[in-house]
């Protein structure tokens, strides 16, 4: 490994990789699940590599997609069956999508001869419940209401129902800084034995704290990025790794002048994050997080698309944050 990893040698590094968004499933596909595991096993295929070189890696990922099916069959049956809470949801979708995301990769290993065990765990997330965000909330999910719906929902379920331009009414939720990670310890026990760890899926399953140490479930999402950072901090990762579609972060994405970055210092991201540079894309939070994660470790993070990845911890793509 090249010396913007501070030297390490390029085997045996914790790598903490978040994947994509689009790792299981896409806009166009058609939802099923047999399209869900074809989807896992296409983002199986960039780990095994770095698996078979000797790193020890924990896994994140994203449920957008799938969490919002939860809730639209949540709606669709209320009449049948009572409705779960978000944070219920997302616990669901973390470990569904754990499950193809566990079982594709460990299939994927098999074929290749690596004896590797993959673990996942269902995973709690800490955040303040006088978060901000709870007071604006900002994160639209679930489905499509007609005002009227809307109205109604408000009023008999508390919802904070928001007008979507081109789209209609949709229930909007608080997206908290996550504070800690309550199965770190599980975690770095499992990555101490050998395991394959997949874990925060989705940003994890929020709760709060009381004084006394009980934990409690809250209906918010939390930023699968802020939670991988969190996580890859507090099991001491060597890098962290933000899996994207794009091969790095750009200025001016998507304009004839676009310009790519292929390192930054934590102090020009957040120069860049102030001024709103990447306010026009979903980039942002993804600089953010790999930002904090430097800032606070002294080590590196990696922002790139999963086909570069190994090109990427070679030093020859994606967009490296240095402290």
């Amino acid at each position: 490994m090249n010396d913007s990893l501070n030297g390490r040698g390029h085997a045996g590094l914790r790598l903490v990789v978040a994947l994509g968004g689009n790792a299981i499933l896409r806009r166009g596909d058609n939802g099923t699940i047999e399209a869900q595991f074809e989807r896992s096993e296409e983002a199986m295929a960039h780990i095994v590599p770095l698996i078979a070189a000797g790193h020890h890696v924990v896994l994140t990922h994203g449920n957008g997609p799938i969490v919002g099916n939860i809730l639209l069959r949540n709606e669709a049956a209320r009449d049948q069956v009572p409705p779960m809470p978000l944070y219920i949801a997302d616990a669901d979708s973390e470990g569904g999508i754990g499950v193809m995301l566990q079982q594709a990769l460990a299939n994927a290993l098999r074929r290749t001869g690596i004896k590797r065990p993959v673990a996942t765990v269902v995973t709690q997330v800490v955040v303040d419940g006088s978060d901000p965000a709870f007071v604006q909330p900002t994160k639209p999910i679930g489905p499509i209401y007609s005002a009227e719906e809307a109205e109604r929902l408000a009023h008999e379920r508390g919802w904070v129902m928001s007008d979507q331009p081109g789209c209609g009414w949709r229930r909007i939720v608080a997206s908290p800084r996550p504070l800690r990670v309550v199965e770190t310890p599980s975690i770095e026990a499992l990555v101490a034995a050998g395991h394959v760890v997949i874990a925060a899926g989705g940003g994890g399953v929020p709760v709060v704290e009381a004084p006394d140490g009980t934990l409690s479930g809250i209906d918010a999402v939390v930023d699968k990025d802020w939670a991988s950072a969190v996580l890859a901090r507090e099991v001491g990762a060597d890098v962290l790794v933000i899996l994207m579609e794009a091969d790095a972060v750009y200025l001016d994405w998507d304009t004839p002048s676009a310009r790519r970055l292929d390192r930054l210092t934590v102090a020009e991201a957040e120069r860049l994050l102030e001024s709103d540079a990447f306010a026009s894309g979903s980039v942002g939070p993804k600089v953010a997080a790999a930002a904090q994660f430097a800032r606070e470790t002294g080590r590196e993070a990696l922002i790139c698309a999963s086909e570069q990845f190994e090109a990427a911890l070679a030093g020859s793509s994606g967009t490296r944050i240095t402290p």
